[in-house]
């Protein structure tokens, strides 16, 4: 398959995933009685989904941006490329579900654990398609021989997504806060630089 017809079928799926999340905020029900009919106190109380919305859009935001610079240096698109790339966009695409979770159970422990648990799935497989992807950019190389790239870029979303569901456990709100984190981590331009540990080279 070519690299063009890859990416864009790709870019359709972040798309359409990430313009998804917003249909998971419902517009609150009216109050009769009280002023605007509750609509402030609505929408105020509705903040944790905002918080959500943030980090789970900017989750996907910067994962299209590194899948792009990924691609950027592919060789060639490898029938197990288009596999594990495959697993990465389920995962992406299952991200909104994750958000209605939380729109239906609140800032629970388990609705945030939940999520924490989707964005570590889609850390690993993103891990997974830049293991098999890698032969491509650097040549053949064996398993141990992978792990000769692998920077501290690759270790943030795995550490912080599964201290964010630890700490889910005790305070629901320092979970999300730590899903936040990890995407401004990724969303800084030296982060995105490291990406293939070739901190000077330009990724287009």
């Amino acid at each position: 398959m070519s690299k063009n017809r890859f990416e864009a079928f790709s870019d359709g799926v972040f798309a359409i995933a990430v313009t998804l999340l917003v249909l998971e905020l419902h517009v609150p029900d009216p109050r009769p009685g009280l002023p605007d009919a509750g609509l402030t106190q609505g929408l105020l109380a509705l903040w944790p989904l905002y918080l959500v919305y943030a980090a789970s859009f900017a989750t996907i935001g910067i994962m299209w941006i590194n899948h792009h610079a990924l691609f950027h240096n592919v060789a060639r698109v490898t029938y197990a490329i288009l596999l594990f790339n495959l697993l990465l966009l389920m995962m992406v695409a299952f991200l909104p579900f994750s958000i209605e979770v939380l729109s239906k159970f609140g800032l629970s422990r388990g609705a945030v654990e939940f999520n924490g648990l989707i964005f570590l799935l889609i850390g690993i497989s993103y891990g997974v398609l830049y293991y098999v992807a890698s032969p491509t950019i650097h040549g053949p190389r064996t398993f141990a021989g992978y792990f000769t790239t692998w920077t501290w870029w690759n270790s943030v979303g795995f550490i912080g997504y599964f201290v964010g569901i630890v700490l889910a456990r005790f305070s629901p709100l320092a979970g999300i806060i730590i899903y936040a984190l990890v995407a401004v981590y990724y969303a800084l331009p030296a982060a995105t630089r490291q990406l293939l540990n070739e901190p000077s080279k330009p990724q287009g």
